[in-house]
């Protein structure tokens, strides 16, 4: 007989005075076994939590109070051309009304200040703050441009997604370091009625460092 494998329940061993099979019990070396895996599962488990999540270090990376410092004269004019762009599909009224609703793009947002508040996000775009949980739950609430939308966040090792969906329309926004340490907000918009999506990328320096928690 081939002896079983050592995590077996139990072994079968012949008794010569016997002659019959006699059950001995080889729970040991499975419960060794088991509690080696348990131990190392326990030490694998203490190490993810020890360790911080993506979400928050990001937001913790990107923390802080920035002021605009690109150029108001270049970015309007890329706004407006990508708008005069994106309403080439619509006729006459409709360009009229489309260019109502897309002049918030032209506001652009003096301030940007990014921070944690508790287990949420906090972006706040010139007077308009954007908050949302961390772990990409969706939220309603007013959009910048003043009308009604769902709003939340992704968050990546070294930037910040923020998504607003809008009823025909969606609008992402990214928040980035580029290579000189500025923070860059990129907005891409688009929709079924617009004939291309509406981007542009603006700059902001640094004024003031989150404060420690």
């Amino acid at each position: 007989m081939k002896p079983l494998s050592r995590f077996s329940e139990t072994r079968v061993h012949l008794d010569a005075r016997a002659s019959r099979p006699i059950v001995v019990s080889v729970k040991r070396a499975f419960g060794l076994s088991l509690v080696g895996w348990l131990a190392a599962a326990a030490i694998t488990s203490a190490q993810s939590i020890d360790e911080p999540p993506i979400a928050v270090s990001v937001v913790e990376l990107l923390a802080g109070e920035y002021r605009y410092v690109g150029d108001p004269e270049k970015n309007h004019a890329t706004i407006q051309k990508s708008i005069d762009a994106a309403v080439t599909s619509l006729g006459w009224l409709g360009r009229k009304i489309a260019a109502n609703r897309l002049a918030n793009h032209q506001e652009l947002p003096q301030r940007i200040e990014i921070s944690r508040v508790g287990d949420k996000v906090s972006i706040v775009m010139g007077e308009y703050s954007a908050v949302a949980p961390m772990d990409g739950s969706e939220r309603e609430l007013v959009g910048p441009n003043g009308r009604d939308s769902k709003l939340h966040y992704e968050l990546e090792p070294e930037q910040i997604i923020q998504f607003f969906v809008f009823e025909h329309a969606k609008r992402k926004s990214t928040y980035s370091f580029n290579a000189s340490g500025q923070l860059v907000m990129t907005v891409y918009m688009t929709s079924e009625k617009l004939a291309s999506p509406i981007e542009y990328a603006l700059l902001y320096g640094l004024v003031t460092p989150a404060r420690t928690p």
